[in-house]
């Protein structure tokens, strides 16, 4: 079909019907058009040499599962999916089919074949609309698109599902609202090309002109189809008058929303392709979208007396829209990503593949405004900080947060329940100071008052909402990942001790300093994991009905825990934890390696040395005073001034310790200028700071949860 009318784009007048005047007194713009569906037909056979694509049928979409498209294409990854109604909507026929109906067939009919459907598909790509921008959906049907070329198009009168932005503003509406479209908006619409290529396609497969449908009685000459001989048996074309009211087809009768098919498209936008031909199409052919951007529940039903009659189209796959147009990420260490790749000095020591630089690289669009604002170390009051630094929120439509491990005291619980490096205390001391952390965390989760936690969360999640100022951003909020298989026996013999970490390691009785990972321990410590997640999903759930009104259901929670099955420590296998070798384990525990993921391997061994060198020059490790460190600390201190603050008191605490041998050991190396110590890596920050966090594709499974998170809403 798109090589046909490649072949001659002004067969049959369907050149001139579809596309506004304006736009055909250019001399280059059929040779544009023409182009287009060359290479529209070059991507259909696989032999497009710069631009190759997969076609998928997973009905498992959220674009076909629940917004029932017909078809839906992502330009970024290249990849068409047909919905099951490509196949089994009555509306539509295969071309074969439509083939035996040449002498009855008209040009409605003849759109409404898969060839013509997949045309229009092809067009929302940037590379078929000759590496300009991809086409839009500013019509659907014959009678809108019939109008749109003349410039009587009014978008406010057609009630497409999820319009996302006024594509066609009313003069001096504000906000801006839906009008007329200009007609040469018609050059960047996606049914025009597959009306142009149907009408050429069949008439010259039937030999004999497609026509229009009855109804449209009164003549235009300067663009009506040319007069048309009918056959017998077929119906005959009448000449087109494009200012008055088209009269609909007078079935099949439509349903409440006016649409056979309605549903929504969000396309990512995608890297132009490198293109032989000199010129894209101009972009005076192309939308304009004015913003304030409506909201994304937002459906017009204007249905005014001098609206004409649009309920003839069947919307294939909504407006071809990527929603996202800006990004700022909020959050502590799990969103910074700490310890994955290569993490930064400074405070926030923020790890290379946190999840949100993940999330903006899958969305390959360096056009998209970006603000990280994450900081390890951070509580809700860092997070405050965080929503209060956020340069330029009107130009964000996706927003992420990870928070609220700090406020329960994250740091002291693997401190004290766990990894124990203080050997100078006794083990029920340790276990003493363990129960009094998992208080202290319980009290924060259970305080229902204006102090408590889920007061707080919800508090910040509403703040950023507000600074927002835009009724099309959205909030994704994450939740934590429990770091234990409990099912497991295995790992009732092991233990992380941050000295001793072994296998049924020797006993160390009578002062029992070793804790080991028992069912219990583990069942124990997920379970805190489980009741912050219940927490943060109330604070969202009450943040979207703040005061019992409407819901506004632009804040998300995104449940990654599950994501981490088999993922986790002490999974079956044919190991024992302590297991660093294991890729599949997503947690770190302190000088265990990253894990590489696409496009970053791991590289732990380079940025261990890297910290090496940088503490080397500066002469010495400083710990703190360990008389007040503690004192001092922030309730959003830099992790690593928390850590060596407990470097501090453990050699305080057991000078002839192993903390305080190693610290000995290490700055007489420092001083030696031994670049190879294997002491001096212990007090590096990141091997300090990054246990009980992610490793890289850990950081990924966060990323996809949130994409899962947003193709259910719409966003993508």
């Amino acid at each position: 079909m798109a090589s046909t009318a490649a072949n001659d784009v002004q067969k049959g007048g369907y050149f001139d019907t579809f596309f506004a005047e304006s736009l055909r007194l250019d001399p280059e713009f059929s040779n544009h058009i023409s182009e287009s569906f060359k290479r529209i037909s070059d991507m259909a056979t696989g032999t497009s040499g710069s631009y190759k694509f997969k076609v998928t049928c997973d009905q498992t979409t959220p674009f076909c599962d629940k917004k029932n498209f017909i078809a839906h294409m992502n330009d970024k990854k290249s990849t068409m999916n047909l919905c099951k109604r490509f196949f089994n909507e009555p509306a539509i026929k295969s071309t074969k089919d439509r083939l035996g109906e040449c002498d009855s067939m008209d040009i409605r009919a003849a759109q409404r074949s898969r060839s013509a459907i997949l045309v229009h598909e092809f067009t929302h790509t940037r590379y078929a609309m000759l590496d300009g921008e991809k086409a839009y959906d500013y019509a659907y049907g014959l009678n809108g698109n019939v109008q749109l070329a003349q410039g009587t198009f009014d978008r406010s009168c057609v009630p497409y599902k999820d319009k996302r932005k006024v594509l066609c503003p009313k003069s001096g509406s504000t906000p801006p609202e839906e009008g007329l479209c200009p007609a040469e908006r018609s050059g960047g619409n996606a049914d025009s090309y597959s009306f142009v290529a149907a009408g050429i396609y069949f008439s010259t497969q039937c030999n004999n002109q497609v026509p229009m449908p009855q109804g449209i009685t009164t003549p235009s000459p300067s663009l009506s189809l040319p007069n048309i001989t009918s056959t017998p048996g077929s119906t005959p074309s009448l000449p087109v008058n494009i200012t008055t009211l088209i009269t609909p087809e007078p079935a099949p009768t439509p349903p409440a929303d006016s649409s056979l098919i309605t549903s929504d498209v969000i396309l990512p936008t995608a890297t132009p392709q490198e293109s032989s031909n000199p010129t894209p199409i101009p972009r005076k052919y192309r939308r304009e979208v004015v913003e304030p951007a409506r909201s994304d529940n937002e459906i017009v039903q204007k249905r005014q007396s001098d609206c004409p009659i649009y309920d003839d189209y069947i919307q294939w796959d909504g407006e071809a829209f990527d929603s996202i147009e800006g990004y700022v990420a909020f959050g502590d260490s799990y969103g910074a990503g700490m310890g994955t790749g290569t993490t930064t000095g400074d405070a926030c020591r923020i790890g290379e593949n946190n999840f949100g630089d993940l999330l903006r690289k899958w969305f390959d669009d360096d056009s998209k405004a970006y603000e990280r604002k994450v900081c390890s170390g951070d509580t809700t009051k860092g997070l405050n900080r965080q929503i209060d630094e956020w340069a330029d929120p009107s130009k964000a439509t996706l927003g992420t947060v990870s928070i609220s491990g700090n406020d329960v005291g994250f740091s002291d619980l693997v401190w004290y329940c766990i990894i124990t490096p203080n050997t100078a205390r006794l083990g029920s001391t340790n276990r003493k100071n363990c129960e009094d952390a998992e208080q202290r965390a319980r009290d924060m989760m259970n305080d229902q008052g204006g102090d408590g936690l889920k007061a707080k969360l919800k508090a910040a999640y509403l703040k950023i909402l507000d600074k927002s100022g835009r009724s099309d951003f959205h909030l994704y909020v994450t939740s934590y990942a429990g770091f234990f298989n409990v099912d497991t026996t295995d790992c009732d013999k092991s233990t992380f001790h941050y000295w001793w970490a072994a296998y049924n390691p020797p006993s160390d009785w009578p002062t029992n300093r070793i804790v080991y990972l028992s069912q219990d321990l583990r069942k124990e410590i997920n379970q805190l994991v489980t009741d912050l997640n219940k927490v943060i999903q109330s604070a969202v759930q009450e943040a979207n009905n703040p005061n019992g009104g409407s819901q506004t259901d632009r804040i998300h929670f995104v449940d990654v825990d599950q994501t981490f099955n088999a993922h986790r420590w002490c999974e079956q296998g044919d190991y024992h934890e302590p297991a660093p070798q294991i890729q599949s384990t997503f947690f770190f525990l302190s000088g265990w390696p990253d894990v590489s993921i696409d496009g970053a391997n791991a590289n732990t061994a380079a940025v261990e040395q890297a910290e090496i060198e940088s503490l080397i020059s500066t002469g010495s490790i400083q710990v703190p005073d360990a008389s007040n460190c503690r004192s001092a600390l922030d309730s959003d201190a830099d992790p690593y001034a928390r850590a060596m603050c407990n470097v501090a008191e453990a050699v305080s605490e057991d000078p002839d310790g192993p903390e305080a041998k190693y610290l000995a050991d290490a700055n007489a190396d420092i001083q030696a200028g031994n670049v190879t110590s294997q002491h001096i890596g212990w007090f590096t920050p990141t091997r300090q700071i990054k246990t009980f966090h992610p490793r890289s594709p850990g950081m990924v499974l966060y990323r996809d949860a949130i994409l899962d998170s947003m193709r259910g809403v719409g966003q993508i």
